[in-house]
């Protein structure tokens, strides 16, 4: 039996530090068969800037909770934004798609 063949699932792995180290001495090819295709999207990276005014108590509260979170604020309010353009889209998309055009 081949070395790959042995391996049945990638172990958890307490830093950063030991996945690299165990990466270096393994193959991803040792675990394909537990392994699940994801489908992703890349997009190109970010190029447009808004500057929007809070209250200072709104603030605290979005750092608050992005650090609850282990992100930045900035990072966490445009994650909820591109969260729910993408749910207005595809609402948008499904009334669309509802609607029947009668002729006059």
């Amino acid at each position: 039996m081949r070395r790959f063949e042995k391996k049945a699932r990638i172990p958890p792995f307490r830093s950063d530090h030991a996945e690299r180290d165990f990466w270096v001495c393994h193959s991803v090819e040792e675990f394909a068969k537990g392994l699940t295709a994801l489908e992703i999207e890349i997009r190109p990276p970010r190029t447009e800037q808004i500057a929007l005014r809070l209250y200072k108590e709104d603030l605290e509260v979005l750092r608050s909770l992005a650090a609850a979170r282990g992100v930045g604020h900035t990072t966490l309010a445009r994650t909820v934004l591109e969260g729910w353009l993408a749910r207005a889209r595809s609402k948008r998309k499904a009334t669309r798609r509802r609607q029947v055009h009668r002729p006059a």
